[in-house]
């Protein structure tokens, strides 16, 4: 059984390695950082998560920021400190006016040049649905604004797309992408957003995508064992996560952690999915053979 799933993570491995090399465009990884991920998976080792470090520790990788054209509800302590902090900050489209606005009632003209470590690296989208003179005052003060018509894709797709090229002219190694999208509203906005983080290995290559709303995280687990640490206050507080089969049927997953652990367990829509799950201990584990969405609530960061 072992050597069944080292096989199977190897070739999993192998084939994101070719995604990478076959579309330069999809993600700056080294060379270094693809031979460690070889090697523990060839050693059968998990892949490790500490989701909450971003805002409570620091980080031990670069990471980048993509707004959306969703609403921002964050606490300003929270996500200011987190925008400062990140390595590339994107705002895509409508999320340029939202994020304009955002900071207003923060009392920070973003819009003046006093203020302009606010303004982002980049502005991407069909710039449908954000006033042209924002736009163009964010590009006077500094931001790239890159337009991307092509209608064959979300902007939260091509935004993707920009942030890997910016990176890879930059030499930047980014570690993580964090977009922000509030899980509210249109359902097939959200259903789109779920679509594009199960496509992410093919934009951005092994750079980890994680959607961030204000309540919650979530993130595509690939085939594989991982290990996800909890910070005690989610556990103390019972704090709710979930694990959802987007796209396919998961044929084989087992957790450890959970008041509800999967052993061996089928998952699909229409069927058994596990939902409102929640803790018992700081440290979850998860093997799939199938990619699986995780989510997790992160209301607590409102009160940080």
């Amino acid at each position: 059984m072992l050597r069944k799933l080292m096989l199977r993570n190897y070739l999993c491995f192998n084939l994101d390695l070719f995604f990478a090399r076959r579309f330069s465009v999809m993600g700056h990884v080294t060379d270094r950082t693809m031979q460690q991920q070889q090697q523990q998976l060839m050693s059968g080792g998990s892949t490790t998560w500490n989701p909450l470090d971003v805002f409570q520790n620091g980080t031990h990788c670069e990471y980048a920021i993509i707004v959306l054209n969703r609403p921002i509800r964050w606490q300003h302590n929270v996500l200011l400190r987190f925008w400062q902090k990140a390595r590339i900050t994107i705002t895509v489209d409508g999320g340029t006016q939202r994020w304009l606005k955002y900071l207003e009632k923060q009392g920070i003209n973003a819009l003046n040049i006093e203020h302009k470590h606010y303004a982002p690296d980049l502005i991407t989208g069909d710039m449908d649905s954000c006033p042209p003179y924002i736009v163009e005052k964010f590009e006077s003060i500094g931001s790239t604004v890159i337009k991307t018509p092509d209608q064959d894709n979300t902007d939260y797709t091509k935004a993707l797309l920009e942030v890997a090229h910016y990176a890879k002219t930059h030499n930047i190694n980014l570690g993580e992408i964090y977009v922000l999208a509030e899980t509210s509203g249109r359902f097939d906005h959200i259903i789109g957003n779920v679509n594009t983080l199960y496509r992410s290995d093919k934009l951005v290559g092994n750079t980890r995508v994680i959607q961030l709303a204000s309540n919650s995280m979530t993130w595509i687990l690939k085939p594989g064992m991982h290990s996800i640490h909890i910070p005690e206050i989610l556990v103390q507080q019972k704090s709710w996560c979930g694990l959802l089969p987007f796209g396919c049927i998961v044929n084989c997953i087992s957790t450890t952690g959970l008041k509800w652990n999967l052993n061996k367990t089928t998952m699909q829509f229409g069927g058994l999915i596990s939902t409102s799950n929640t803790y018992v201990n700081s440290k979850v584990t998860v093997d799939t053979d199938t990619p699986v969405i995780w989510t997790m609530g992160i209301e607590f960061l409102g009160r940080v």
